[in-house]
């Protein structure tokens, strides 16, 4: 079921600015949440199926746009007439982000230890690779790249 609504883009559905903060779009979301979430709303079922799209349609603006690189490829697409965040467009990027290693890191902490690893890595310096890739883990515990990376160290050392 189509609707007008699909036709807003976030900053309209949600009733705010493109600067908000994400305070201000968590303040946002709960107002529109209180207004539209369909345990609130009782009517007819086609009225109670537009106001469960229109939830979900505002639920999808918060998540995108309290997340700062799916607000940032929001916000370009958005310049270019696109109202709907796009995924496809989100894993390009990210794929594209991938830094050298091939590993990708969610976290900026992991992601300076596992630049220092390179760096100690391209120097042969496999006692220094070795903790940074460790301290990477630990900021990231579920990251099979990470780990991957460190076997590759440890098998570099037991050949030395």
């Amino acid at each position: 079921m189509s609707d007008a609504n699909d036709a807003l883009d976030y900053y309209a559905l949600l009733g705010i600015i493109r600067t908000a903060t994400p305070d201000q779009i968590r303040s946002a979301f709960h107002r529109f949440a209180r207004e539209h979430h369909p345990d609130n709303f009782l009517g007819s079922p086609e009225e109670a199926e537009r106001h469960t799209l229109l939830y979900q349609h505002g639920s999808e603006a918060y998540r995108v746009l309290l997340d700062p690189l799916k607000r940032k490829l929001y916000d370009e697409g958005l310049e270019k007439g696109h109202v709907r965040y796009d995924d496809d467009r989100a894993r390009e990027l990210q794929r594209s982000m991938r830094p050298p290693g091939g590993v990708v890191l969610r976290s900026s902490k992991a992601r300076m230890f596992f630049t220092r690893a390179n760096r100690a890595i391209k120097s042969e310096d496999w006692p220094q690779a070795k903790l940074n890739l460790q301290m990477a883990i630990q900021n990231e515990p579920d990251n099979e790249g990470l780990k991957a990376k460190l076997e590759e160290v440890l098998e570099r050392m037991k050949s030395r």
